[in-house]
């Protein structure tokens, strides 16, 4: 099948469209970036706040099952009178303190 007919004419303007973003597209941009900006601190706090409710959780625990072995090791000859002692010579050749 063959069109012997003139080839379809294109529409044409006499305006000349505008390549780069007027001043909506630059307000649009601020827009929507201040919008993505909130949003990302948003979540941020709140991932924060998870993080440190979920740390809190876990060392709590810890600190909890250490606790019973502490008290388990007690129960093996511990009575609670034991003191730590840290012998301190008078004349320590390595006291550079002087005396009193």
């Amino acid at each position: 099948m063959q069109n012997d007919g003139p080839p379809p004419r294109r529409v044409t303007s006499d305006k000349q469209m505008q390549v780069g973003p007027g001043w909506f597209g630059r307000l649009l941009a601020v827009i929507v970036g201040a919008i993505v900006l909130v949003g990302a601190a948003m979540l941020s706090v709140i991932l924060l706040a998870v993080l440190f409710a979920v740390g809190t959780i876990v060392a709590g625990y810890l600190w909890w099952k250490i606790r019973a072995l502490r008290r388990q090791a007690g129960a093996f000859g511990d009575d609670g009178r034991t003191v730590d002692v840290e012998v301190v010579h008078k004349d320590s050749p390595g006291d550079d303190s002087p005396p009193r």
